[in-house]
């Protein structure tokens, strides 16, 4: 979309950040943190009345995104702005779902594995060494061996 700039009528490319996150990660094609993961995750995305739908597809490490899907394994609902600071870093997807920023249906396991591929806090440095969902999973399953809670 263009937008009006200084009063010369000239135009600037507006910035989506979210627009931004999701095609730079189908162009990625592959993410070395989802091998071995398979899930597809719908991000419905609330700007006022509206809704614009992304589609997020895992296959061990291989990664599709797209504007139209079927079946999902979570459906993510976020309001804009929250998205934003959270794909830009400046948010945590899980703070966002403990504070109701952002509703998750299905599977959880899904958003935290989706979770490894978003930017850390602006000025971060370092990573932390990915963790599969199956993994989590297991570490809170009382018949795989896990917490009993």
């Amino acid at each position: 979309m263009d937008v009006p700039t200084a009063p010369t009528g000239s135009t600037r490319r507006a910035v989506d950040p979210i627009r931004e996150f999701f095609t730079g990660l189908a162009q990625l094609g592959y993410v070395p943190t989802f091998e071995s993961e398979f899930a597809t995750l719908r991000f419905d995305v609330r700007t006022g009345a509206s809704v614009q739908r992304w589609y997020v597809t895992v296959r061990d490490g291989h990664v599709a995104v797209a504007r139209q899907g079927g079946p999902t394994d979570v459906v993510v609902t976020v309001d804009r702005p929250d998205l934003e600071a959270i794909v830009t870093g400046r948010l945590n997807a899980m703070v966002a779902a403990l504070r109701g920023l952002l509703a998750c249906e299905g599977s959880m396991a899904a958003l935290m594995m989706f979770q490894r591929c978003l930017p850390g806090p602006p000025g971060s440095t370092g990573h932390v060494p990915p963790i599969s969902g199956q993994t989590v999973m297991a570490q809170h399953d009382p018949e795989r061996g896990g917490h009993r809670g």
